[in-house]
């Protein structure tokens, strides 16, 4: 015995100078061949004690059996031979109380013996701080739950897609802040985290993808199921939820556009499904409605990629497959064509001519729009002013701006810039904006328009009526020209109630001194009812559809010329009825006091 104590006095003396756990363990009887002093030291048992007894005793504690990293488990290779080489891994060590990193290797001890040599590398503080940053990086810091980072990397472990997706984005919770302050909003996104986190469901996470957005990622669910439960979350929603205290009760009401994405859609990537979770949602909004992406949503969502990108490349190649079209704007005092009305088409190479509606709104959400709409402008401009137009006594060019051109604070130096580059005088622009959040809220598009007014520039409001503003608020908006949506005159021939309605609007931009455009005239009867009301000018098929550059430069007579049928009308109307008031109330369908206010 001797002789062996002395000949481990060399291995003893080298292994008690590391500040590490070492230990050597016999290959067959698991027990303690030797252990270092800072071992015996930190766990505070002698080290006669420990050497002789069963290693796991001193690692997992008495009666727990083996180590989970015993190097048992990777000591005979595939050819039952002993591998000889170091392993490595990460292990919590019980009776130490520490995380460290366990490295074991098989060797031959000084009698003969087959050994194994184990060394626990302390690394607690270290596993601590990566956890402080997978916390920071992973993890709302607010509500504490998955962001969505954690989300990506989550999705990116699930490759077989057998998990569904539901989506929410509260829908204007910024008016709640600006109303109560930021507290109750907390308050109800951590509520609702809460109540969402009781649904009887295993396998799922909720994640707050990022300010309003959070996302439920349910493992192993099926369309139908995520559905299911996506309308209990609407439904839910449509109720107040409380967000008071015990001493302060408060409630707030909130919607929230939902969506539910069916992972075995296929998805190439995390970042993928995110894009495609803000395009559903988006959907969801508009629809009113839980908007379901599975392989047919899939399918016409990549339609509309291609002609994103189909619309990026006209834009970038020098606005290819774009025109600018003009419809006329006409006086029926005068009888001739007052102005025209500018208005953007596309016809892309690759599917053809594209409804305005739909590459208009597509600018918009790509963030094109600026440079189509500035396109529209300097062409529009430029053939008007090489045909002279503004030589007529009271022409103007009406063009359309987005809303969101009206937030872009460069946009009166483009107007500017457009006017001087053609020589085209700015009483003769009108601009066009449609009415929405943006101009209702009095914020920078105010101020924009009142600049653009400053250069003599006419401000017209589109579709008034249908929008966000008010009968009460139009003699304080800094508009000079309202047009009414075609709906208000689809049954004027027919309908009394839209005969009187029409009157009102007129009576309306009067008393407020604005001129009223009434579009969407298809028939000389529909004429006869607007002229009966007093509207200052007309547009629609009925006087000419939209017409290119060189058919405008071919009816350029019309703008000089009086059509007679004018005159006819009006001569018709003066041997006619009562005004449109009069008759209305001589139906007996409205009081009289309601009339006279």
């Amino acid at each position: 015995m001797a002789g062996i104590y002395d000949q481990t006095q060399a291995p003893r003396a080298f292994v008690d100078s590391a500040a590490v756990y070492i230990y050597v363990v016999d290959y067959h009887t698991d027990e303690i061949l030797m252990v270092n002093e800072y071992y015996a030291r930190n766990l505070g048992v002698a080290r006669d004690r420990m050497e002789g007894a069963k290693c796991w005793e001193f690692v997992m504690g008495p009666g727990e059996g083996r180590c989970p990293f015993c190097p048992r488990s990777f000591e005979i290779d595939e050819e039952d031979r002993l591998d000889l080489n170091p392993h490595s891994s990460e292990a919590y060590n019980p009776t130490l109380g520490i995380y460290g990193r366990v490295t074991a290797r098989v060797i031959d001890w000084v009698d003969g013996r087959l050994a194994h040599i184990i060394t626990l590398t302390d690394e607690s503080n270290e596993r601590l701080l990566r956890e402080e940053l997978l916390q920071l990086a992973y993890y709302d810091r607010q509500m504490g739950i998955p962001n969505q980072t954690k989300l990506e990397k989550d999705l990116s472990e699930r490759s077989e897609g057998n998990y569904c997706i539901i989506a929410f984005d509260y829908i204007s919770l910024r008016h709640i802040n600006d109303a109560y302050g930021r507290a109750p909003t907390d308050i109800l996104l951590k509520k609702v985290v809460e109540w969402i986190r009781r649904f009887d469901l295993a396998g799922f996470e909720v994640y707050r993808v990022e300010g309003d957005q959070f996302c439920i990622l349910l493992d192993n669910a099926d369309i139908m199921s995520a559905s299911g439960l996506a309308d209990r979350i609407s439904e839910r929603f449509q109720e107040p939820w409380d967000v008071g205290t015990l001493d302060d009760e408060a409630f707030i009401t909130t919607h929230v556009s939902l969506c539910v994405i069916d992972g075995r859609t296929g998805f190439e990537n995390p970042a993928q499904i995110l894009s495609i979770i803000e395009r559903t949602l988006h959907i969801s909004k508009e629809s009113g409605t839980v908007a379901v992406y599975d392989r047919e949503m899939d399918r016409i969502l990549k339609k509309n990629i291609e002609l994103e990108i189909s619309l990026k490349n006209s834009v970038t190649n020098g606005m290819k497959g774009f025109d600018v079209f003009f419809q006329p704007i006409v006086d029926p005092k005068k009888g001739v064509w007052q102005g025209v009305e500018a208005l953007a088409r596309w016809n892309s190479p690759e599917f053809g001519r594209i409804p305005p509606l739909v590459f208009i709104k597509m600018a918009e959400q790509t963030g094109l729009i600026n440079t189509i709409g500035q396109w529209v402008l300097d062409k529009a401009i430029g053939v008007c002013a090489d045909l002279k137009l503004h030589e007529q006594d009271g022409f103007f060019l009406d063009v359309n701006l987005s809303p969101l051109q009206m937030s872009d604070e460069s946009l009166v130096s483009k107007v500017l810039m457009a006017l001087q580059k053609h020589g085209f005088p700015g009483c003769n622009l009108a601009l066009e904006i449609t009415e929405s959040e943006e101009v209702d809220d009095g914020g920078y598009s105010q101020t924009i328009i009142e600049r653009l007014r400053t250069l003599d520039i006419k401000i017209a409001l589109d579709d008034f009526g249908t929008g966000y503003s008010n009968f009460n608020n139009l003699k304080f908006m800094p508009v000079g020209i309202l047009k009414t949506e075609k709906q208000f005159i689809d049954d004027i021939v027919v309908d009394e109630y839209q005969q009187f309605l029409s009157y009102v609007l007129v009576e309306l931009a009067h008393a407020a001194d604005m001129k009223l455009i009434a579009e969407g005239v298809e028939t000389s009867e529909q004429m006869r009812e607007l002229m009966k009301n007093g509207a200052d000018y007309f547009q629609g098929y009925l006087f000419a559809k939209p017409l290119s550059a060189k058919d405008l430069a071919d009816s350029r007579h019309k703008f000089f010329e009086p059509d007679p049928i004018f005159d006819l009308t009006r001569r018709s109307i003066e041997k006619g009825k009562d005004t449109p008031l009069q008759a209305f109330a001589s139906t007996g369908d409205t009081p009289a006091s309601d009339v006279q206010t």
